[in-house]
């Protein structure tokens, strides 16, 4: 969008299709919010209302600190601005930005932020539908923390919004009392809102209030006991929502349904996609919960304390990088943490006093899985010709056929390793050092059999591999060029301890 296409519209009009858009389409909102460029507007006004925009559909999305620093912004400018114009009692804008921001702590857990951030933006609002909006956050934070609101109170705010033709403040307060329903087990309270929500959101053709409130209604049967229905719902929408921040919750919501029913492989599957979405889009306020609980899944489940200390690594250090932004440390951040720093003093560590290691499988960062295999059965026939063993006994040393072991040679003559000296060999194109490390450790195999020694290789070097691109299955299968059930399937034992 052109600024000269926006210049027209006043701020107050602005204002309300800011807080109406991310609620109604996420693909729009990107397209204005993300893909535009309004560091240029001369109005201040309209500057802090898009700079507020952005940092709400960064909300939405997940993306927790360039949403955080995107509202700051937008205090900024809007405080400008009302100093500008004589330092205004009342100021519609700021109060705002100031409601955007209040949002968005109570969205993160920081209440007492929220609270006071709620209050200013009262003191300032000059409009009786921000008031009114600001009025009933009030309300539900007191009626969550049981500190003075009622359900009668909620249910007041619901038929308000109704009168008032404030259709998506309806459907969020709808949405918002159900869930209170919920964590008091009046689940037949909870289902009737959600379905009258649902009825809603599809009317008024508010696409993405439909998936919230479809993935809060199978989280409610998640809740009830009904698990195979709650995973019907979670399945039906996870491969084509708008929202990244929506599409990770759904997939951590089918986690819990597959662990209900103890299918623990199934259930970290999804949590891994989970892991790999949020940090893929920067949804950093959900990684420490989804590292916490894969940690404790392995640990418990897998009996592999090395994959859970891993995913309290990364949980960890998502949660410090929060507090360096202002996020308290506090729930599932502050356990993920504990854990990591409570993590078994053990490894794989090599003690100083043996010097450095070179390691085995160095060579094969950035090779694919043929390159890597190719050179591993080349140096293993190899080492055992250098031994002095006489060909025509090697293949039954191996306890190869012999067609087999001339097959193994034919094949990898064709992808360049030739076994005669004066040929030209596929192995000059690794590194010296490399070469010396595994050619140490293919040494330790000679009195294996053939499928012993690769067998027990794969799996060391899928291992070595596995830890480097952060036990992602997916980029491993990338960077080996191999399919995905291939890795599954070569990951396996590492997943189960």
């Amino acid at each position: 969008m052109q600024k000269s296409l926006i210049s027209h519209k006043k701020s107050n009009e602005w204002l309300e299709f800011i807080s109406r858009l991310g609620l109604v389409s996420m693909a729009q909102a990107r397209s204005v919010f993300l893909s535009g460029d309004y560091t240029q507007l001369d109005d201040l006004g309209q500057k802090a209302l898009y700079t507020a925009g952005r940092g709400k559909i960064l909300s939405l999305e997940g993306n927790l600190i360039g949403s955080k620093m995107t509202l700051d912004e937008a205090q900024l400018v809007a405080e400008l601005r009302n100093a500008d114009q004589g330092y205004l009692v009342k100021d519609e804008i700021l109060a705002y930005v100031n409601y955007e921001r209040a949002v968005f702590f109570e969205k993160y857990g920081e209440t007492f932020n929220s609270m006071s951030l709620y209050r200013s933006a009262k003191r300032l609002a000059e409009t009786e539908t921000l008031d009114s909006i600001i009025d009933y956050q009030i309300s539900s934070l007191a009626l969550q923390h049981g500190t003075g609101s009622s359900v009668a109170d909620a249910e007041a705010w619901i038929h308000y919004f109704s009168e008032n033709e404030m259709q998506i403040m309806q459907l969020l307060a709808m949405r918002r009392l159900s869930k209170y329903f919920r964590t008091h087990d009046k689940f037949d309270e909870a289902g009737d809102l959600l379905m009258k929500a649902l009825d809603l959101s599809t009317q008024f053709n508010y696409p993405f209030i439909v998936e919230q409130v479809k993935n809060s209604y199978g989280y409610l049967q998640y809740a009830r006991g009904e698990i195979e229905e709650a995973r019907e719902i979670f399945e039906a929408l996870v491969n084509d929502l708008e929202s990244n921040y929506l599409k990770a919750t759904v997939m951590e919501n089918l986690t819990l349904t597959y662990y209900n029913d103890e299918e623990y492989d199934t259930a970290a599957g999804y949590l891994d996609r989970a892991i790999d979405h949020s940090q893929k889009y920067e949804i950093l306020s959900l990684i420490p919960e989804q590292c916490l609980f894969m940690g404790d899944m392995h640990k418990e489940k897998f009996s592999n304390p090395e994959m859970a200390t891993h995913y309290y690594d990364i949980g960890s250090q998502v949660a410090l990088r929060m507090a360096e932004y202002g996020f308290s440390l506090q729930g599932d951040r502050l356990k993920v943490i504990n854990c990591f720093q409570n993590r078994p003093k053990t490894g794989y560590s090599i003690p100083d006093t043996l010097g450095i290691r070179q390691d085995p499988f160095a060579f094969s960062q950035g090779k694919t899985w043929k390159e890597i295999n190719d050179l591993f059965q080349f140096l293993l026939i190899q080492g055992h010709l250098e031994s002095g063993i006489n060909v025509s006994d090697l293949p039954g040393k191996l306890d190869l056929k012999a067609s087999t072991y001339y097959a193994i040679k034919r094949r990898l003559g064709q992808h360049g390793y030739a076994f005669e000296k004066d040929k030209s060999n596929n192995i000059v194109s690794f590194k010296k050092d490399d070469i010396i490390a595994l050619k140490t450790y293919v040494a330790g195999l000679t009195d294996l059999t053939w499928s012993e020694a690769n067998h027990q290789f794969e799996g060391e070097v899928v291992e070595y591999l596995f830890k480097l691109v952060g036990y992602q299955k997916t980029k491993l299968a990338e960077k080996l060029d191999i399919s995905y059930p291939t890795v599954l399937q070569k990951t396996k034992s590492l997943t189960r301890g």
